[in-house]
């Protein structure tokens, strides 16, 4: 039933909204029978009638032409008060009060002014005319209706700059949510790639003259594999709003630097054992930076010593990666996005990121964010080769 209503007032036949034409239509008839009728008698029927039709018809216009219904009841009020009787049914008030709020509701500031001050001057002349006591009741009524159509219009400006506001912010959420989301991929697939690649190579090169050599190599390649679905199908159930899967964070950084050192990366590690409890937002962040910059020595450095170093700084974490000097140059990062999504994420999570050249040729990235300063529930620290 509230679906049928809702199209019924929706449609627009020839382009006239379906309430207008129905309002029209209903006083059309009415005042045309009053008018003919002689009910209430106002004069001839050679003047009501037409005065009638004119009042009444222009109001399937009151919303594509504002102006129109406010000036022809103005006119017809003026012309059959002159001739005849200034109307004064209780249909033609009816008419008077949809003319005046239609030309306040949906004109602009300067053609609800012009048609709200000529229908209030032919009320008052018609009433000059009749020779009627109600100046006063005329203003007050009918100037009241001009302001509450204003307002009426104000309400649909504000309610319609809301709704805007709304999609606007709706369509940002999901461009940042995509975003988001890109980034995770980036971060899991890139560094699993890069360590399937590098041990794919040496698989390659293995089974030529040692085929025994190459079962270490596919080894790390199986569990890379598995250890980037699991975190994908995790990403996912979040996506989906299901519980099954947490997103990474500090305390997965053993399992992230054995794989890297399995993968031939030689990896020295110094994490602390008393770090304070992060955001979750936080320690997913300070993991992206462990796991990209591990990735990255991969990818444009290739197998050199590299140190990972997680400590707590003023309250908070800091996390150093440094490397000796690769196969290419310090200042060459890539030209990937992946100190670009760091940097994203570190400062949505609160916090900075510096990443550059070294003196001896190699690359320092370094990491800090602020943490509320309690400790964690478990422990993550350890120290080695």
């Amino acid at each position: 039933m509230a679906g049928r209503l809702a199209v019924w007032r929706n449609a627009r036949p020839g382009g006239f909204p379906v309430p207008d034409l129905a309002l029209a239509a209903l006083l059309f008839l009415i005042a045309v029978a009053s008018a003919a009728t002689g009910q209430p008698d106002e004069g001839p029927p050679a003047i009501t009638v037409p005065a009638a039709v004119a009042m009444t018809a222009p109001l399937a216009w009151r919303r594509k032409l504002p102006l129109l219904p406010a000036l022809a009841a103005a006119a017809a009020n003026l012309l059959q008060g002159w001739l005849a009787h200034t109307p004064g049914s209780l249909w033609s008030l009816v008419v008077f009060a949809v003319g005046m709020y239609s030309v306040a509701a949906w004109s602009s500031e300067g053609a609800a002014a012009i048609g709200g001050s000529v229908l209030l001057a032919a009320l008052l002349a018609g009433e000059w005319l009749g020779h009627g006591p109600d100046y006063l009741f005329i203003v007050l009524v009918f100037g009241g209706i001009w302001l509450l159509g204003r307002a009426a219009r104000v309400w649909r400006g504000r309610l319609k700059y809301q709704q805007l506001h709304e999609s606007d912010a709706a369509r940002l959420a999901v461009a940042e949510e995509r975003l988001r989301i890109a980034r995770e991929l980036h971060d899991v697939l890139g560094h699993s790639m890069s360590v399937i690649a590098v041990q794919a190579d040496a698989a390659g090169a293995a089974l030529d003259g040692r085929p025994d050599l190459a079962r270490e190599p596919l080894r790390v390649i199986h569990s890379t594999a598995r250890g980037s679905l699991a975190e994908i199908r995790a990403m996912l159930d979040v996506l989906r709003g299901e519980d099954g899967g947490a997103a990474p964070g500090l305390s997965r950084l053993g399992p992230l630097l054995d794989g890297s050192a399995l993968a031939g990366l030689p990896v020295t590690q110094r994490i602390s054992a008393d770090l304070p409890a992060l955001e979750p937002a936080a320690d997913l962040a300070l993991y992206r930076v462990v796991q990209e910059s591990l990735t990255n020595v991969l990818k444009h450095a290739g197998m050199i010593p590299t140190s990972v170093s997680v400590q707590p700084a003023g309250g908070g974490v800091e996390a150093e990666i440094r490397n000796a000097p690769g196969h290419v140059p310090a200042g060459d990062p890539g030209r990937g996005y992946g100190l670009q999504g760091l940097r994203e994420r570190m400062q949505l999570a609160g916090g900075t990121l510096d990443a550059g050249p070294m003196d001896d040729g190699g690359w320092r990235v370094c990491a800090r964010i602020p943490g509320p300063g309690s400790r964690p529930s478990g422990t993550v620290g350890g120290e080695g080769t």
